[in-house]
C-alpha cells in the first residue's frame, strides 16, 4: 500500500524548493519533446523500411510510344471478348490519346478549392443576438 505519509511529504518538498513550479514544466515539456523525437525517428525508419521492401511497380511506357504488339493483342481480346463496341472505341481512343502525349490533364499536386459563402460559414449569422436590459 502507497503510504500518504511520503507522497505529502514529496509534494511538500517540492513545494519549498520549487514554489512556481518551473521546474517541474521543464522537465514535463522535455519529456513530451524528446517522446516525440523519438517517434519521428521510429516512424521514420520503419517507413523507409517497408518502402524498400515492397517492389516497386513497373511504370507505363513513355508518352509517344505504343504497347508492344502482345499487349495490344491482349487488350483487343479480353475487349472483344467482354464489351460491346462502344466501349472499345472509348478505350482505344483514351489508349490513343495517352499514348501520343494528348493528354493535358497533368496537376500540379496542389488542390485549391476557392471560398464560397453558404450559410454554414455566413458572418452575419454567427452574430449573438444581446438581450435587451
Amino acid at each position: 500500500m502507497i503510504n500518504l505519509l511520503n507522497m505529502t511529504a514529496g509534494a511538500e518538498r517540492m513545494a519549498q524548493t520549487d514554489p512556481h513550479g518551473w521546474t517541474l514544466a521543464l522537465i514535463a515539456v522535455t519529456t513530451v519533446f524528446t517522446a516525440l523525437v523519438i517517434l519521428y525517428f521510429i516512424y521514420s525508419f520503419i517507413g523507409k523500411a517497408s518502402n524498400s521492401k515492397v517492389p516497386r511497380v513497373k511504370r507505363s511506357p513513355r508518352k509517344g510510344s505504343a504497347p508492344d504488339a502482345e499487349t495490344a493483342a491482349a487488350i483487343a481480346m479480353a475487349l472483344e471478348a467482354e464489351n460491346g463496341g462502344e466501349v472499345n472505341a472509348a478505350i482505344a481512343m483514351a489508349l490513343h490519346l495517352y499514348f501520343n502525349d494528348a493528354v493535358h490533364d497533368i496537376e500540379p499536386g496542389i488542390i485549391t478549392f476557392a471560398p464560397r459563402a453558404t450559410q454554414w460559414n455566413d458572418k452575419s449569422l454567427t452574430f449573438r443576438k444581446t438581450p435587451r436590459k
